[in-house]
């Protein structure tokens, strides 16, 4: 076999040293694409393919449903049904100005549903985008949980809520006070007893997958409560005159609150819970008990405000001037706590990872 002199050796072959390199696979030097069997005298015929070392990449997260932005397309779709709703409503009112007079005013279904759920959905969609294959939870898994959790919460939390209220000389139009600061107390343990049931058998018990679980119970009893209280709110409109005002006041009133209050409460519950978790299995721990203390708390506090604001004499402006900054300052409070303790959970999530 006549090579080259440059070809004689394998590469790395040392002119000092007289010895020869011993016998193995070699860059081949006559195709880079190859290794070729060195004899320890020469080469030989014998080839193999190069294995070249895999480039690593980051791997690209793959499309999931309508994209990262599907919670604001949830949003944007609620508002067109609003528009098409409406815009039917005003040409049918130019052509028929007296269709409605014979019948009593009917809400939509859809403005109803739309009104109570848009925020929650646009949420939990966000929620369920960000879960990952080693968190064990699926996103079927995660509706499942806000809806059976969200509907089992409200089933078992308002009739207690009612007769608490009942016993305390309060009624359906003027709850009493203790009912409302109560609720708290009630509310936040059936959610979190449904949380603990739903999660029995989830594979993965750590605080960042109580953020998640936590979150959709919250979520689901949220839009429930919210069904019950535009119920309630058009009806008392179109007994007092207001008709649909009182209506759109309380969905905007339901959907900017609601997102911080039900589901924070509850995913902060809900991590301090699993975090105890040990083994898989749910523990009693003090501080799951003070997580519960201060979550109710908070609640209770929310809702103490808003019957102050109803029986306080001063005048009407004054008390809702100041429930207003009241409510703002608690939903910016709760909504900063809420993402001060994820980029916790989160940091230290990753910080295992990395062991």
């Amino acid at each position: 076999m006549t090579v080259a002199p440059s070809q004689n050796q394998p590469t790395g072959y040392d002119p000092q040293n007289t010895a020869l390199p011993p016998a193995g696979w070699y860059g081949d030097p006559y195709d880079a694409r190859f290794l070729r069997w060195w004899s320890g005298a020469g080469w030989t015929a014998y080839t193999a393919p190069l294995q070249q070392a895999p480039v690593r990449q980051r791997p690209r997260q793959p499309r999931k449903w309508i994209g990262r932005f599907g919670g604001w397309i949830i949003v944007g779709a609620s508002a067109f049904i609003w528009a098409w709703l409406f815009g039917f409503s005003l040409l049918l009112s130019a052509i028929a100005p007296h269709a409605a007079d014979d019948g009593p005013v009917v809400l939509s279904p859809y403005l109803l549903m739309t009104g109570a759920a848009t925020v929650g959905a646009a949420i939990l969609y966000t929620m369920a985008y960000r879960l990952r294959r080693e968190d064990g939870l699926t996103a079927s898994r995660l509706v499942i949980i806000a809806g059976v959790g969200g509907l089992a919460a409200t089933l078992v939390a308002a009739p207690i809520n009612s007769l608490i209220d009942v016993l305390s000389g309060g009624t359906a139009s003027h709850p009493s006070g203790l009912a409302l600061v109560l609720a708290g107390v009630v509310e936040e343990l059936v959610k979190m007893a449904a949380v603990v049931v739903l999660a029995l058998k989830l594979p993965v018990k750590d605080a960042r997958i109580g953020l998640f679980v936590g979150g959709a119970v919250g979520l689901g009893f949220s839009v429930i409560e919210n069904l019950v209280y535009l119920q309630e709110a058009f009806a008392r409109g179109q007994e007092n005159g207001s008709g649909f005002g009182m209506f759109l006041a309380t969905v905007i009133g339901r959907e900017l609150t609601g997102p911080f209050l039900h589901p924070v409460f509850s995913a902060l519950l809900g991590a301090a819970v699993f975090a105890a978790a040990r083994g898989g299995r749910f523990r009693l721990t003090w501080s799951v008990v003070l997580a519960y203390l201060a979550v109710a708390t908070a609640h209770g506090l929310f809702n103490g405000a808003t019957w102050l604001a109803q029986v306080l004499p001063w005048p009407a402006a004054a008390r809702g001037g100041l429930l207003l900054l009241f409510e703002l300052l608690f939903v910016l409070g709760s909504g900063l706590a809420r993402l001060l303790i994820a980029r916790r959970i989160r940091r230290r999530h990753e910080e295992r990872e990395a062991v």
